[in-house]
């Protein structure tokens, strides 16, 4: 007789989420007495179990079956071919015995009392007894041993598709200043589990990076409870080439359950909001722009996941969605720069002023004219690309700066005036380029 191990015997349970899609599940059992055939089955695991990642310590296994063949009502039927069960007629109670012969396509039995053979007879089917074969749940049968000088726990680790974690981050802008922008940050951690378990009272970890894996078992689907925890932030350190957050009292995780965890907070987090425009773009994209730096208020980890904006409206002090992003994960002291969204108020025009040729060179003067008709000023970035590989910055009435294959310009514009960008390219046209060159 098999001895069951059920997730009640659990003495502690940890759980690891990594971002793409899967877990680590690790627990410890009581183990029960140890029956004659050592036949043990171990209930209450995830529906998607990866098998072949079992790893388990406290007794000697020599074969291991995942056995999924649950209970449902054809599956009972097919079972009891052949064999009687009983219908019971729902007004009078009165019990007639059938021999079952066939299942398919209703039900097709023999009389035991008077041999007639029957279709579908009406009433409610009893059957004696449970089926050999069939499961109430999902369970790993083992056939084991006790290991020597065991300590009666079973110490179990198993990887499972179905569950992911991604952050979500909420960014708190005050009232338009027109300068330095201080902000809070809250980051959420969004936990999905879609694993077929309910994982109680576990030490909930995550893996911040990314993992390498032969395939992914994680397929995305709609989760439809939602719930939000946020006590105690949880603990960062380094691991690995990872970053690792441990949530410092234990979790209980529903299946078909997304929780949020509040992960981390700055409340005095500072940047600059910029607008941007190429030679082809009148109205430039606005972004959010700081440093992940002690300095800025930050200085920690940011894993990847999404950034929602809001804006402080002044008129009555609410706050309004102005614009979401995606983020990387992002070290320390590394440059973050968010899209908001397309300006309504700054309009740019640009074009070529002017060219002159003198010998070896060709001088290219172009022209950004910037329309600010906000209330505040704004600092604009202009991205302007150059095709050639023999050119230099020769003059701009706005600090310049090449970087790779484009200019670069910072010029701030006031509010409600016109400010002009102005700058000249010169290009060495005596270097001939071959396809060497250019490969």
């Amino acid at each position: 007789m098999p001895a069951d191990i059920s997730g009640k015997d659990a003495v502690t349970r940890a759980l690891t989420v990594y971002n793409d899609g899967f877990a680590l599940v690790k627990e410890e059992r009581t183990l029960p007495s140890f029956p004659e055939d050592g036949v043990l089955r171990y209930l209450d695991v995830a529906q998607r179990i990866e098998t072949e990642s079992i790893l388990v310590d406290g007794v000697r296994i020599r074969e291991l079956n995942y056995e999924y063949d649950l209970v449902d009502k054809n599956k009972l039927l097919e079972k009891y071919i052949g064999r009687e069960l009983s219908i019971v007629d729902r007004e009078t109670g009165k019990a007639r015995r059938f021999r079952l012969l066939s299942a398919q396509n209703g039900i097709v039995g023999e009389d035991v009392e008077t041999g007639e053979i029957v279709l579908d007879p009406e009433g409610e089917i009893r059957l004696p007894e449970l089926p050999g074969g069939l499961i109430l749940r999902p369970a790993l049968v083992w056939l084991a041993s006790p290991e020597e000088n065991g300590d009666g726990r079973v110490r179990m680790s198993y990887l499972t598709g179905g569950m992911s974690w991604e952050t979500d981050y909420v960014i708190g802008l005050p009232a338009e200043t027109g300068g330095e922008e201080e902000f809070r940050l809250t980051g959420w951690m969004t936990l999905r589990n879609e694993s077929g378990m309910t994982f109680e009272n576990a030490k909930l970890r995550v893996i911040a990076g990314t993992v390498n894996r032969a395939s992914s078992p994680f397929d995305a689907r709609i989760i439809p409870e939602q719930v939000l925890y946020s006590q105690a932030m949880p603990e960062h350190e380094s691991f690995a080439d990872y970053h690792m957050y441990t949530v410092p009292q234990p979790v209980t995780v529903k299946d078909r359950q997304q929780k949020q965890i509040k992960l981390l907070e700055a409340d005095e987090a500072r940047g600059h909001i910029v607008y941007e425009a190429t030679y082809h773009d009148r109205k430039p994209a606005v972004f959010l722009e700081f440093r992940n730096s002690a300095e800025s208020g930050l200085g920690f980890p940011l894993p990847k996941g999404r950034v929602k904006m809001y804006r402080e409206n002044p008129s009555d002090g609410t706050s309004e969605f102005i614009g979401e992003d995606r983020i990387g994960h992002t070290a320390k002291d590394e440059n973050i720069r968010l899209l908001i969204g397309e300006a309504f108020d700054v309009t740019i025009d640009s074009g070529r002023a002017d060219t002159e040729k003198t010998g070896r060179y060709e001088d290219e003067t172009y022209v950004y004219e910037i329309r600010n008709a906000k209330e505040t000023g704004v600092d604009v970035l202009i991205r302007h690309a150059v095709r050639d590989r023999h050119w230099e910055i020769l003059d701009s009435n706005f600090p310049a700066e090449r970087r790779f294959n484009e200019v670069r310009i910072r010029a701030h514009a006031k509010a409600g005036e016109e400010t002009v960008v102005l700058f000249t390219l010169r290009f060495d046209r005596s270097v001939t380029v071959t396809k060497a060159d250019e490969e």
